[in-house]
């Protein structure tokens, strides 16, 4: 198999689309698999410390050991059980779990697993086997509860399961990598401030609180990576069950297939959804009935004279009544209840008024204070003072009028040479969303539906649509997705946005029809599609 073809998912993508299923796992699903996973963690944790700790280990060694390969089995088929629930869930197919296919599922989960103990640390150790390795024992369990005769089958289907996309097996275990040692950080901070947490909040001392390296040792540390697997677990075991989904689909059709049980599920929610709400409306509207008969019976309670012209006085007195009476018969309105240009003006005249009398009293004082001139001096200094300030004023409008002048000068304009993209052919096939901006796209659209070809603005808003979504980055453009892989990511991606999901939904229902179809496209159609886009820019 090609890893490049079309039909190998981004890696990050199908951990996101596992994550979204561990969030939506059924309830029984999670039971069984930390029914078998917890045990065996604590059973490995007590093995450790007491190992390591104990003075008397050896003594019951094999009964220990024992005891933790019992569990390990124990782990293994309740994450075969996880594993088959989970793969349940996705292509919407209950399953029976009979004696027999449990006891089958026991017996090659306990053959087969118990030999991965050993070589995966092999495979670890040369380093480029180990991605294929670990995807066998995964692969293991995702696929345990499928119908085989025997061990050796599973084995097999298990192995074909992992020779394809090689490429994205890398790409897998790096993230998980990446991925798993951010949840392991996480745990270590949160479970080294939890002394001192207990010791502010409750009062609790205790060894931690009294030396906090005390707590950095090897039974902390295996702890924090019981933690991290029992977090991160889960989502590995749906990843591989997603991964053998998709690889057998490639030639069973199977993710066809349930996608139609989705679409039948939701058809039948909404027949459901309808009929109760028929029936609320029914008794909403046998119960409105005595009301509307207790507001039909006239009023008992009577108002004064002399209260209810008060409140018609009151009322017509509002501005709203009186704009249209005579300026004269309208009393002049002493309140403050005035424009705000109006309140403006009057506070700062407020406010320059005791400035400006100040002002005024200083030039008083500073004119009695100076020593006494003769009336003709006195008059000469009041000319002087008055063609001083003409000067002053005619300086100034000579200095706006020149700044007017300078700012209609015409000035020449540099041009830079911008190169014009060519359209993009809308016939072609190949043509992707992220050749145009959103802008473009839809100018291109606009474009069209004036000229009249109808199927290619059609497209072209189609692709204005995911040109929106992927920049506020709800969908990431990829040439090899189909627009049900754009709507399906657009439900993990934007599932706080149920509308949005709504009327993409419609569109990539009316684009399919018309474009790959013999839908007929009528200037309507069109235009309610535009209005489609225009409510998902709208975040409607």
């Amino acid at each position: 198999m090609n890893p490049s073809s079309p039909s190998a998912k981004p890696a990050l993508e199908l951990i996101e689309e596992a994550v979204q299923h561990v969030r939506l796992a059924p309830l029984a699903a999670l039971v069984a698999y930390y029914a078998g996973t917890l045990p065996f963690v604590l059973g490995l944790l007590y093995f450790w410390s007491d190992m390591s700790r104990s003075p008397v280990a050896h003594q019951h060694l094999a009964e220990a050991a024992l005891s933790l390969a019992a569990l390990f089995v124990w782990m293994k088929f309740c994450q075969a059980i996880f594993s088959a629930r989970m793969r349940g869930a996705i292509t919407g197919l209950a399953l029976d779990f009979t004696p027999a296919t449990r006891w089958r599922i026991l017996i090659s989960q306990a053959a087969l697993q118990s030999s991965g103990l050993l070589l995966l640390p092999l495979s670890l150790l040369f380093v480029i086997p180990f991605p294929w390795v670990y995807a066998f024992y995964q692969n293991l369990t995702a696929l345990a509860a499928e119908d085989s005769t025997g061990t050796a089958d599973l084995a097999k289907k298990a192995l074909r399961r992992t020779g394809i996309w090689s490429r994205q097996l890398w790409r897998i275990l790096l993230l998980l990598a990446v991925f798993g040692f951010c949840v392991l950080v996480n745990w270590s901070i949160v479970c080294f401030i939890l002394p001192g947490l207990a010791r502010t909040l409750l009062g609790l001392q205790s060894t931690f609180t009294r030396s906090g390296t005390s707590m950095l040792n090897t039974t902390f540390f295996a702890a924090m990576i019981g933690l991290t697997y029992l977090s991160l677990d889960p989502v590995v075991k749906t990843l591989y069950v997603l991964r053998c989904f998709y690889g057998a689909s490639l030639k069973s059709g199977e993710d066809l297939k349930a996608e139609l049980r989705e679409f039948a599920r939701v058809g039948q929610h909404a027949a459901t959804g309808l009929i109760l709400m028929l029936m609320l409306c029914a008794t909403s509207l046998r119960a409105a009935e005595p009301a509307e008969r207790e507001t039909t019976l006239p009023a008992q309670n009577s108002v004064s004279s002399s209260k209810l012209d008060h409140e018609i006085s009151k009322v017509i007195r509002q501005t709203k009544y009186t704009w249209r009476s005579p300026r004269e018969m309208l009393e002049p309105d002493s309140s403050p209840n005035n424009g705000i240009l109006t309140r403006f003006l009057a506070s700062a005249r407020k406010m320059l008024k005791k400035p400006l009398e100040q002002l005024s009293d200083w030039l008083n004082k500073f004119r009695r204070t100076s020593r006494p001139a003769s009336p003709g001096s006195s008059m000469a200094s009041q000319q002087i003072l008055l063609f001083a300030l003409i000067a002053a004023a005619a300086v100034a409008l000579a200095i706006l009028l020149l700044r007017l002048l300078r700012g209609r000068a015409p000035h020449r304009a540099t041009l830079a040479s911008v190169p014009i993209p060519a359209a993009p052919d809308l016939t072609d096939e190949n043509l992707a969303a992220d050749q145009l901006p959103e802008d473009g796209w839809t100018r291109l659209a606009r474009e069209l539906l004036e000229r009249g070809e109808l199927r290619l603005a059609l497209r072209a808003f189609y692709f204005a649509s995911l040109a929106h979504l992927a920049g506020r980055n709800l969908i990431r453009l990829v040439k090899s997705k189909s627009n049900r892989e754009y709507e399906r990511e657009l439900g993990r991606r934007g599932h706080a946005f149920p509308q949005l999901l709504a009327v993409f939904g419609e569109n990539v229902s009316v684009f399919d029809r018309s474009w790959y179809g013999l839908h007929e496209v009528n200037n309507e159609l069109v235009r309610r599609f535009a209005e489609n886009v225009d409510r998902l820019k709208a975040g409607q």
